[in-house]
C-alpha cells in the first residue's frame, strides 16, 4: 500500500510517546489538563441534557405532520368597523386545487427561485440561511432578513395555530417548531417526488394577492388563464411567472391591481402595471435569481425584464371602506405572520374605522379631485353644496386627479376615516391609480407641513423659541442652498411665530442650521416618521425642513397628533382585537401594544399647537382665519392648520387638529387630527395651485361637517406648566429696551425666556455730509432746527443732533458670514425706503417695521470737515445687537442639494 504523504510543511506526525525525557514535564503535569477535558465533558453533557429537555418540550404538543394533508379551507373572516358596519369578509373565491404536472415549469421555478433557492437539496431547513439572517438581523438591530424555506413556511400555514400566530412572546417557540416539524416533513416526502408533492401543496395554499389562493386563482385572478388548459393563449410567459412568484411574501402590498392603469387594447379593457410598480420591482428580483440559478437563459431573463405587465380587468368586489380594509389585511398580516389564516381562520376583525361617524364624510370630501372635472355645477352642488362650488371651481382645470384623507384620534391612536385615493371603484388613469394606497404606501413628500417639526425641535432643545427673530433675506443657507420664499419676496426681520404661521421658507431653514440637521431628522423619526428608504439614508440634506423627503401621509397625521397631544405620541392603528372562529381572542390592542411614548415636551408642543392655532382665528391671521375657521352656534371651534406646497406642485398637504378636552387628558372625545393630501398619482405637476387653496377647503369643510355630525364639543387648547407669556420687542423679540417702539405679548418656556433688553432700536445722530451713523470726530451732524434769538447780537446756541430712534440690525447673524453679507446689502437696499418696504413687502404679513432702517455704516473721522469745533456730544453707539438670548447649536454638517425652482403666487401658510 503506498503512504499518502503529509500536507505540505507539516511533517510527520509524532509516534505516541515519542517525545522523549521533555525538561519541561513535571510529575503531576497532567491534572490541569484532566480538570479541562472534566469541566468540557461536563459541560457538553450539560447542554446536550439541555437540548434534550428543550427538544422534549417543543415537540411534547407538535401536530403529526401527516395532518398536512387534511387542511380544511372553509371559512372566511369579517372585518368590522368600531360602530359595527360590516366592511368586508375575506374568503377564498375560484379556488382550484391543481397537480404539480399541471403547474408550468416556468412557474415552478419562479417559485423555488423566489423562495427557496436551494429547495431540491436542502432537508427542508436551510441551515446556511438560518446562520445569514441571524448575522444580518443582529448587526441591524432588528429583523431585516428571513431564513424561512418553503417547507418551513408550509408547516406555518397548515399545523399552526392563531393563537401561536398571534402571540409575539412565543415567537421562538413557534420558530423552532417551524423548524423540528419542517425536518419530520423532510423524512415524510424524501426525493425529489416528495419535494413535488410539497411544492404542489405549497403553490395550491399560498396566497397571491388580489383575493387569489393557490397558483390556479392567482393565473386565472391576474391574467385570466386556466393553467389546466393547453391552449397557447393560457400560457404563462417566463415575466408573469416570476411576477406571481414575487407576490407570495407580501401578496396585499404588492398587488399589481392597486397600481395598475386601466387601457383599451383591441378594444377590450386592460390594465398595464407601470414599471416603477413595486410588483415589477419584485418581478425583475426573481428573474435574477431565476438566471444565478440557470433557470433561464440570458436572452430569455432580457426578455422578460423588457416585458409589459398587461392585467385583466380586476373582479368587482366591493368593499366597505376598501383602502381601509386593505391596510388592515396588511397590519393583520404583520400582527399573525402571515395572511393565510384571514381567508380560511374564519376570524372576526373588530377594527378602529368609524363608518358612519367620520368614513362616510371622508368618502364624499377625498372625491374632490375625482369628482369636480366630471361632474356638472348641479351635480357637485348637489353633492358638496353651494358654498363649496366656488372654491372647487378655482381647482377645475388645473390637472388635479386625485386626493386622499386620513383621521386619527390623537389621544388613542385609533384610526377613524382613511380614503387612499379618490373612488376606488372609479376610471384608473395615470394621474388617478384609485386602487394604490396613498395614505399607508406611498411615499409623497410633505413640503412645509414638516415645518412644526422643526420648529418644534427647536423648541424642545432651547434653541429658539416664538419670539427668535430672523432675517427672512435669502442667502446660502448651507453651501449650494440657497431656497427663496414661494413668493420670492424678502421681508426683513421676522419672528419665529410670523415665520411658521406664514410659512416662510428662508427662516426655517435657517433655523435648522442652527438646531442640527441630524437633530432634526432624530426628533422626525421619534414622532413616527419613516423616510423614503430610497434617500439611502440621506436624510439630513438642509432642504429636510422643505419636505422634500418621501413619508406616508399616515405618519405625518401621527406626527402632529403627538404636537396635539402634548407631546405623547399614540401611533395610528386599525385593529382593535382579533377572535377566533370560537370567539376566543388571539390579538387585543388595549393589552398587547404599548401605551405611546413621550416624544416631545409639553410646553415646546404647546409653542407650535398655539401658533398654528393662529391660522384658523380670524383676530390672529387676517389672512387665512376668515376662511379657515370653523364656526358652530357657540362660536368659533379653536383648531390647528397647517398646509404644505412641494416646489414642482406634485404635492399639496393640509393637516389640522381640534382641541381636546382641557379638563381629562384620557378623554379622546373631539381629540382628533385629520391630514388631506392632494396631487397625482403618476407625480405629474399641478397647474399653479398652493395648499391653502386646495387641500385646505376640502379639510375645512370635512372638519366642520364631522365635528357637526358627531355633535363634537368645542374645547380651547390647554396651556401646561412649564409656559410663560412674556413682552417682548416686537421687532427682535427681545425683552422692551430703552427705546423700544413696539410690544407683543409671547408665549415662551418658561425654562427658556429672553433674557437681554432690546438693542435694536437706538437714539442715533446721522453724518449729514455721508448719510452715515455720526459720531465724535465726524462731520456735521444733521441738525435740530434753530428758532431765531430775540437778540441779533447774541452768539448763537451750539447746535443739536437731531436725534432719532432707529433699527439697527446690521450684524444681527453675524455668526454665518454668507447670511451676515445677505442681511448687510438687504439693508443697504431699502435704507431710507422703509414706506415702500412696508407697503409692499411686509403687508399684510408680518407687517411694518416700527422704526426707520439704521444707516449700515458709521462715519470715519476726519473724512468731512466739521463747522463746530465742540459739538455737541452725542450718544455712544450701542453695541452690536444681540440676536437671540437662547443658545445656539452648532449644526451638524449637511449634504447640500440643489433646489428646484420655487414658484411666484402667494404663499402657502
Amino acid at each position: 500500500m503506498t503512504r499518502r504523504p503529509p500536507p505540505p510543511g507539516r511533517g510527520s506526525a509524532p509516534r505516541r510517546g515519542a517525545r522523549g525525557n521533555d525538561p519541561r514535564r513535571r510529575p503531576g503535569s497532567t491534572a490541569a489538563p484532566r480538570i479541562i477535558l472534566i469541566a468540557f465533558g461536563l459541560a457538553a453533557l450539560a447542554l446536550f441534557i439541555g437540548i434534550l429537555s428543550a427538544y422534549a418540550t417543543y415537540t411534547s404538543d407538535l401536530p403529526d405532520v401527516a395532518e398536512i394533508e387534511n387542511f380544511d379551507l372553509a371559512q372566511g373572516s369579517t372585518v368590522i368597523s368600531s360602530d359595527g358596519t360590516e366592511l368586508a369578509t375575506f374568503a377564498i373565491e375560484d379556488r382550484r386545487e391543481i397537480p404539480f404536472e399541471d403547474i408550468p415549469e416556468d412557474m415552478v421555478n419562479a417559485q423555488v427561485a423566489a423562495e427557496d433557492q436551494s429547495f431540491f437539496n436542502n432537508p427542508c431547513v436551510d441551515f446556511k440561511s438560518i446562520v445569514r439572517a441571524f448575522l444580518q438581523n443582529f448587526q441591524a438591530g432588528e429583523t431585516v432578513s428571513g431564513a424561512s424555506t418553503i417547507c418551513q413556511q408550509l408547516v406555518r400555514m397548515r399545523l399552526f395555530s392563531a393563537d401561536l400566530l398571534a402571540d409575539p412572546s412565543r415567537q421562538v417557540e413557534r420558530k423552532i417548531k417551524e423548524a423540528i416539524l419542517a425536518l419530520r416533513l423532510d423524512g415524510r416526502y424524501t426525493g425529489v417526488e416528495g419535494k413535488q408533492r410539497i411544492l404542489e401543496m405549497y403553490m395550491n395554499q399560498s396566497y397571491y394577492g388580489n383575493q387569489a389562493y393557490g397558483i390556479w386563482a392567482a393565473a386565472d385572478a391576474y391574467f385570466r388563464k386556466d393553467l389546466t388548459s393547453d391552449a397557447p393563449e393560457d400560457q404563462l410567459t417566463i415575466s408573469e411567472a416570476a411576477m406571481l412568484a414575487g407576490l407570495v411574501r407580501a401578496p396585499s402590498r404588492l398587488d399589481p391591481t392597486t397600481e395598475a392603469v386601466q387601457t383599451r387594447v383591441d378594444g377590450r379593457r386592460v390594465y398595464v402595471v407601470p414599471p416603477t410598480a413595486q410588483a415589477i420591482v419584485v418581478r425583475d428580483i426573481v428573474l435574477g435569481q431565476m438566471l444565478r440559478s440557470d433557470f433561464i437563459t440570458q436572452a430569455e431573463y432580457d426578455d422578460a425584464v423588457a416585458e409589459e405587465i398587461v392585467l385583466a380587468a380586476p373582479r368587482n368586489n366591493r368593499y366597505r371602506a376598501p383602502h381601509f380594509v386593505y391596510a388592515v389585511r396588511r397590519e393583520a398580516d404583520e400582527l399573525l405572520e402571515g395572511e393565510d389564516l384571514l381567508d380560511t381562520g374564519g376570524l372576526r376583525i373588530f377594527t378602529t374605522l368609524d363608518y358612519k361617524g367620520y368614513q362616510v364624510s371622508a368618502e364624499k370630501w377625498a372625491a374632490i379631485g375625482y369628482d369636480m372635472d366630471r361632474m356638472t355645477d348641479e351635480e357637485l352642488i348637489e353633492k358638496y353644496g353651494d358654498q363649496a362650488l366656488s372654491w372647487i371651481k378655482q381647482l377645475q382645470g388645473r390637472n388635479i386627479n386625485n386626493d386622499a384623507l386620513v383621521t386619527v384620534n390623537y389621544r388613542t391612536g385609533e384610526v377613524l376615516a382613511y380614503v387612499g385615493s379618490a373612488n376606488f371603484y372609479g376610471e384608473a388613469t395615470p394621474a388617478h391609480q384609485p386602487k394604490f394606497d396613498v395614505i399607508g404606501q406611498a411615499y409623497r413628500q410633505s413640503g412645509s407641513a414638516f415645518k412644526p417639526i422643526t420648529y418644534a425641535t427647536g423648541f424642545e432643545d432651547g434653541v429658539i423659541s416664538p419670539a427668535t427673530m430672523f432675517m427672512d433675506v435669502r442667502t446660502d443657507i448651507a453651501e449650494g442652498f440657497s431656497p427663496p420664499n414661494a413668493d420670492n419676496r424678502e421681508r426683513g426681520p421676522v419672528r419665529v411665530r410670523d415665520a411658521l404661521k406664514y410659512s416662510l421658507n428662508i427662516p426655517v431653514t435657517k433655523a435648522q442650521q442652527l438646531i442640527g440637521s441630524e437633530r432634526v431628522v432624530e426628533m422626525a423619526q421619534n414622532l413616527g416618521l419613516q423616510f423614503d428608504p430610497a434617500h439611502n439614508g440621506e436624510f439630513a440634506v438642509p432642504s429636510l425642513t422643505l419636505g422634500t423627503l418621501g413619508i406616508h401621509q399616515i405618519d405625518l397625521a401621527g406626527a402632529y397628533g403627538a404636537i396635539a397631544n402634548e407631546g405623547r405620541l399614540m401611533e395610528p392603528y386599525l385593529i382593535e382585537r382579533i377572535e377566533d372562529s370560537s370567539g376566543n381572542v388571539i390579538y387585543d390592542h388595549a393589552t398587547d401594544a404599548g401605551d405611546g411614548a413621550q416624544v416631545l415636551s409639553a410646553p415646546s408642543a404647546y409653542l407650535v399647537t398655539d401658533i398654528l392655532a393662529d391660522n384658523t382665528d380670524p383676530a390672529a391671521n387676517s389672512l387665512w382665519g376668515p376662511r379657515f375657521q370653523l364656526q358652530t352656534d357657540d362660536g368659533r371651534r379653536p383648531a390647528t392648520l397647517k398646509t404644505g406646497t412641494t416646489n414642482d406642485f406634485k404635492d399639496l398637504q393640509a393637516y389640522g387638529f381640534l382641541a381636546g378636552n382641557p379638563d381629562d387628558p384620557d378623554d379622546p372625545n373631539g381629540a382628533i387630527v385629520t391630514g388631506v393630501w392632494v396631487g397625482n398619482s403618476d407625480f405629474s405637476a399641478i397647474e399653479d395651485v398652493f395648499a391653502a387653496d386646495g387641500p385646505t377647503f376640502i379639510w375645512h369643510d370635512y372638519m366642520a361637517e364631522v365635528a357637526a355630525r358627531n355633535e363634537l364639543p368645542v374645547y380651547d387648547f390647554r396651556r401646561p406648566d412649564g409656559v410663560t407669556e412674556v413682552t417682548i420687542d416686537a421687532m427682535s423679540g427681545l425683552l422692551p429696551g430703552e427705546h423700544t417702539t413696539t410690544t407683543v405679548t409671547e408665549v415662551v418656556r418658561t425654562d427658556v425666556q429672553p433674557g437681554s433688553p432690546d438693542t435694536t432700536h437706538r437714539e442715533l445722530a446721522i453724518e449729514a455730509e455721508s448719510g452715515k451713523i455720526w459720531r465724535e470726530g465726524c462731520g456735521d451732524f444733521e441738525a435740530v432746527p434753530q428758532e431765531g434769538s430775540p437778540d441779533p447780537s447774541a452768539s448763537p446756541p451750539p447746535p443739536e443732533p437731531d436725534l432719532h430712534v432707529f433699527l439697527d440690525i446690521e450684524g444681527w447673524e453675524s455668526d454665518h458670514p454668507t447670511w451676515d453679507e445677505a442681511n448687510h446689502d438687504w439693508l443697504a437696499l431699502w435704507n431710507g425706503r422703509e414706506d415702500e418696504l412696508n407697503a409692499t413687502l411686509r403687508v399684510p404679513f408680518p407687517g411694518p417695521i416700527d422704526a426707520p432702517l439704521a444707516p449700515t455704516e458709521e462715519c470715519t473721522p476726519g473724512e468731512f470737515p466739521t463747522s463746530t469745533p465742540s459739538p455737541s456730544p452725542s450718544p455712544t453707539p450701542s453695541p452690536t445687537p444681540v440676536p437671540t438670548p437662547t443658545p445656539i447649536v452648532t449644526p451638524t454638517p449637511a449634504p447640500s442639494v440643489t433646489p428646484e425652482p420655487t414658484p411666484t403666487p402667494t404663499p402657502a401658510p
